[in-house]
């Protein structure tokens, strides 16, 4: 199969493409374009590129417009489109040489809730926001905008791939896929996830403390680090020579003077706590992650009443367990799929999570045992044991 794979809006979703780059190069008879930004072109280089695979990427100031219309000349099998941000207008119009595609869907209610309440359910968070450094009017034009033109204009493109094309969905757990099923969705779904497993070492066994490593930009408008801190505190006695903190992000502008404050206060109650001063990605998040013992989710699983992660949108963590083969520590309102059961501890409260914390401290034949079952479980998600899930019948959803 010649396969296109679109990803030029987000960043931060390079593993997502490195998955299913890799998974299709799992058949050396499948020929795959990538259509990206530098950064994950920089990004796939480095994690090594398959042979039958190349990039067409787009540059700073390159139109989008021109690269879709290149795109249009080559006849594919079936093309992936990952991300549509900002540039919907472009994707209406691209009119790609191809029976099948695969839309990936992150944010259900985005794409399938026109309810004017969504709107504004979406907007208030948004100006309550402490890591949006941009102005309050400019917020509320976005959302203006992006109700009265782009709404439409994403239904209007999904009844175009509806119509010319055999589309099929995208979704990164199961939790989505009821989602959809909710709004009463008829394109097939399929359940791929957001990053896959290639062998990552794991480099934890000389730890002298328990390595906890929360990855992700360090703000409070999406992680509760403020009430983790204070309880970590509160148990310094019992915890703080026990376990260090890696937080694998840094800290948002708005908040370097509380949430640093708060990070220093942590020190001085004797915690070893890491943090970075810039994004972290490539293979410093890797070595990083692989140098841990679990990983942490911290995160408000509601962002508000309509955006539920698990649910409508999902969060990197549960894939930074695959690919990285690492146990979790998850709230127990976290919606995930069975197979994690054996490698996670749910907590339901944040006290809660520093009991499970030192149950393993306390008993390491039980960390033993959550790592042998994460590396059980990503196993299986390996480009080659994944490859089934998007070659099957078209109308069978994984």
């Amino acid at each position: 199969m010649i396969i296109g794979i679109f990803e030029v809006s987000e960043p931060n979703h390079y593993s997502a493409v490195n998955g299913l780059l890799k998974t299709y190069a799992s058949d050396p008879d499948n020929e795959i374009i990538v259509y990206t930004l530098p950064s994950i072109q920089k990004a796939l280089e480095e994690n090594g590129l398959p042979k039958n695979s190349q990039l067409v990427v787009l540059e700073e100031n390159q139109s989008l417009t021109k690269l879709l219309d290149e795109a249009e000349t080559i006849t594919f099998d079936r093309i992936h489109i990952c991300t549509i941000f900002d540039n919907y207008v472009e994707f209406a119009r691209f009119k790609p040489q191809a029976q099948d595609i695969y839309f990936h869907v992150h944010q259900i209610e985005e794409w399938y809730n026109d309810n004017f309440d969504r709107a504004i359910n979406t907007l208030i968070p948004s100006l309550k926001n402490k890591d949006q450094n941009r102005q309050y009017s400019r917020i509320i034009a976005r959302s203006i905008r992006d109700y009265l033109f782009y709404r439409p204009l994403r239904k209007k493109m999904l009844e175009q791939f509806e119509r010319d094309y055999n589309l099929q969905l995208i979704v990164h757990s199961q939790g989505q896929k009821e989602a959809l099923f909710e709004y009463n969705c008829q394109s097939p779904i399929t359940i791929f996830p957001f990053a896959i497993y290639e062998g990552m070492e794991d480099s934890s066994q000389d730890n002298q403390l328990l390595r906890i490593c929360i990855p992700g930009v360090i703000t409070q408008a999406k992680r509760d680090y403020l009430t983790l801190f204070e309880v970590l505190e509160q148990n310094a006695d019992s915890l703080a020579d026990r376990i260090d903190l890696y937080l694998l992000g840094y800290v948002s502008d708005r908040e370097k003077d509380e949430m640093g404050g708060a990070i220093q206060q942590l020190i001085d109650s004797g915690y070893k706590v890491y943090y970075h001063d810039s994004f972290v990605y490539g293979e410093e998040f890797d070595q990083a992650i692989s140098n841990c013992d679990l990983l942490l989710n911290n995160q408000f699983i509601s962002k508000n009443s309509t955006e539920v992660y698990g649910k409508t949108k999902e969060s990197g963590m549960i894939f930074n367990m695959l690919r990285a083969a690492k146990p979790g520590l998850l709230p127990k309102e976290y919606n995930v799929s069975n197979e994690f059961g054996d490698c996670t501890l749910f907590f339901e409260s944040y006290p809660h999570l520093v009991e499970l914390i030192k149950e393993v401290v306390d008993n390491p034949e039980q960390l033993d045992r959550l790592k042998a079952s994460a590396r059980k479980l990503s196993v299986s998600y390996l480009p080659q044991n994944l490859y089934p899930r998007l070659v099957s019948t078209a109308a069978v959803a994984s």
